[in-house]
């Protein structure tokens, strides 16, 4: 399991620069980030969250993992595929909303309460609607911002399953931005489209069929 000080070491070595130790940490921060929006089968999670009789809003960082241990630093969803609630062992999926629309029929909770039927989000927060009368239990699926990695022995999917994609870009921007060396960027972009086409193909497979599809007019 690659780890990030290992990525640093191995930078530096492919780089051939010894005197790089903080460009190269600062590099793959930078690559993390271009990449994060970015959904793969790897930054895909789900989490769980508890309600409260009577609360509305809940921060997304909030959110737990589905065994109950808090998250990384800085772990959260970003893109909110469902959530489902649990009651009585039946699950239950929730209508997504905006935040008009919950304006327009949310009643105050001194008025009712009762088992959320939709969501909405906000301001990094997940509002419910109606606002729960008791605790449940919801799961929530999509794409998740991973945690920061905050030492050389840290490790997470962009250290091991995503390892060549975040090195390769984390060396373009060092030879594009820090040494200005053209012939390394055409080498790194060749080898960055090499790590990406896998990670693409496997997303792809989950969503294509590989049927052709008719028009609809």
């Amino acid at each position: 399991m690659s780890t990030l000080g290992t990525m640093k070491t191995r930078i530096a070595d492919e780089i051939v620069r010894d005197d790089l130790s903080s460009q190269i940490a600062n590099a793959i921060t930078t690559a993390i980030a271009v990449w994060s929006p970015t959904r793969f089968h790897f930054n895909e999670k789900r989490y769980s969250l508890s309600t409260v009789a009577s609360t509305e809003y809940y921060a997304l960082s909030s959110l737990t993992n589905t065994d109950g241990s808090a998250l990384d630093t800085d772990e959260t969803l970003v893109e909110i595929d469902s959530v489902t609630l649990t009651y009585n062992n039946q699950p239950y999926p929730l209508w997504d909303m905006t935040q008009q629309a919950v304006d327009r029929e949310q009643s105050p909770s001194s008025l009712y309460t009762g088992q959320p039927s939709a969501y909405a989000i906000f301001a990094d927060q997940i509002r419910l609607h109606p606002i729960p009368d008791a605790a449940y239990s919801c799961t929530l699926s999509g794409l998740a911002r991973l945690g920061t990695l905050s030492s050389d022995a840290a490790t997470n999917a962009w250290m091991t399953t995503g390892e060549a994609l975040i090195r390769n870009q984390a060396k373009l921007i060092i030879y594009r931005d820090i040494v200005r060396d053209m012939d390394g960027v055409a080498l790194a972009k060749d080898a960055l489209r090499e790590a990406l086409e896998p990670l693409q193909r496997r997303m792809a497979a989950k969503v294509v069929t590989g049927r052709i599809a008719p028009w609809v007019l």
